[in-house]
Parts: structure tokens; sequence; C-alpha cells
């Protein structure tokens, strides 16, 4: 298991969590929780959480990252390879499974039907290039119900992909829509995330205790729109900024003030003011 990166912050994604994680350990769990949500919303960081703690549980089967950035996760063939040697790392008997693994990922491991199952996280599907190929990989995960194996995928919520999923009968899976969740618990997460995150400057930096203040991350989190992208990225855009931290917020703010604005517009705008300033 690599940790690809930094987990949900402690105290945040706190009932969406449970929810997971009661599905991941209950015994008569469906084989398929899917997560999807739109770009932003942070997928991602939610199936890193989910990976690090079923492996410190020691029921981590196996996980993959999907990202159209990476030339080596962005294929199904590396998926396939990854996936099969994780599993036979992992999972006691499947050593011997191989090259059936291989042949047949996921699909080919029996075992003793009452020991605790081993998760499978696979995160950003829709970044796997190729239709078809998406389409073969969730063939392949339909055969989990013949396993002691269950999976926490991620997506955005694109025809490819709950198309093939809505086949499958429903009590095989759960779904679970990322941006459907309240606008208040999310605008509180990022909350707490933002205050987290500026105040660690503040003590680094031996700024004013009270500083940035609770109206200036009040306008943040109007900023980020329910997106903890935009958080993630205003957060690290300032602290780049050491000493001159409250130069560069005060920007962020003058960019967004005046006119109401989509989360789509706030995004761009925080990006173009990331490029202007690494130029």
């Amino acid at each position: 298991y690599e940790r690809k990166k930094a987990p949900c912050l402690i105290g945040t994604r706190v009932e969406l969590l449970e929810e997971i994680y009661a599905w991941a350990y209950g015994e008569n769990s469906p084989n398929i929780f899917w997560l999807s949500g739109l770009a932003g919303t942070g997928k991602s960081t939610v199936a890193q959480t989910v990976a690090a703690e079923c492996f410190q549980r020691g029921r981590l089967g196996a996980s993959f990252f999907f990202s159209r950035s990476g030339a080596d996760v962005r294929h199904a063939g590396k998926f396939v390879a990854s996936i099969a040697a994780q599993l036979a790392d992992n999972v006691p008997g499947a050593k011997c499974q191989w090259h059936h693994l291989i042949l047949g990922p996921m699909s080919k491991l029996e075992g003793d039907t009452s020991s605790a199952p081993y998760i499978l996280v696979v995160d950003a599907l829709d970044e796997c290039e190729g239709e078809d190929d998406i389409g073969e990989i969730l063939d392949l995960f339909r055969l989990l119900k013949k396993t002691r194996l269950r999976l926490f995928l991620t997506s955005r919520p694109e025809v490819p992909i709950r198309s093939p999923l809505s086949e499958i009968p429903i009590s095989e899976h759960l779904d679970f829509v990322l941006h459907s969740i309240e606008k208040s618990t999310v605008d509180n997460d990022i909350r707490f995330f933002l205050r987290h995150e500026l105040e660690r400057l503040a003590r680094g930096r031996s700024f004013d205790k009270d500083w940035p203040g609770e109206q200036v991350i009040d306008s943040l989190v109007r900023n980020a729109s329910g997106l903890f992208i935009w958080a993630e990225t205003a957060c690290r855009f300032v602290q780049r900024g050491r000493i001159l931290a409250p130069k560069r917020l005060r920007m962020i703010l003058d960019q967004s003030y005046g006119a109401v604005k989509g989360p789509e517009q706030h995004l761009d705008e925080i990006y173009a003011t990331v490029l202007r300033q690494s130029l």
C-alpha cells in the first residue's frame, strides 16, 4: 500500500466515513460501494482515507488510483497487473492463484466465506482511458459476489460508469452521491479544514493569534462553493507565500469580491491567480 495523498483531516467527513466503514466491515453488506461526485468534491481524499483505514486493520486487499496525468495509472492493463500483485501479497492463499488473478483478476479468489472480507479501493475510474476498458473493468467487478472481496469505487457520475452499474441488482451495490450531502455539512467540513490549515500557518510564521479571523474564513468558505479542491488550492497558495501569506490571502479575497459566481468560476479564478504568481 502506497499513500498517494493526505487522507481526510480528522474531524471532517465523519458521517460519510462512518457509513463507508459500516459497509466495509458489516456482515451482510453488498459487494460494491460506489461513491460518485463532481470534480473537486473530495472523492480521492475519501478513497485515500478508506485505503489507509483498511490497511491499518489488515483488510486492504489492493488499491489503485487512476489519474489522467500519470502515464502508468490511466490504463486498464496497469490496473489489472497492480491489483493482482497486491492481492498476491496481501491475501493469504492468493499467491498460488497468481496466474488466474492476472487473467481474471478478483473473480478467481475463492475462500472461506465466513472470514472477514478484503476491500479493494479503486479511485477515479472515470480517468481510465477508453470507455471499452472501463466497461471491461466493471464486468470484472460484477464477479465480486463470488468472492470474499468488496469494492470501494469512486468516480464522476458519468454514463460509461453509471449505466453498467445500474444493471447490477440493487442488492449487490450501494450508491452514495458525494455532492448531494447537505451544503451546511460540507461547508462546516471546509471551514474546519481552512481554519486548521491557516491557524497552523499563523503559528509557524508568528502572525497575530487571531489571523486570519472568522470573517475571512467565512468568505473563503463561500468562495469554495462546496469544493474541497478550491480550499486545498487556496491554502497551498497562501502557505507557499511564507511571510507574504497575508498578501496572497488578500489576493484570493479580492478576486472573489463582487458578483455572485458559480463553483466553476471560483475554481477558474484561483487557478488563474496561482498561475500568474508562478510566472
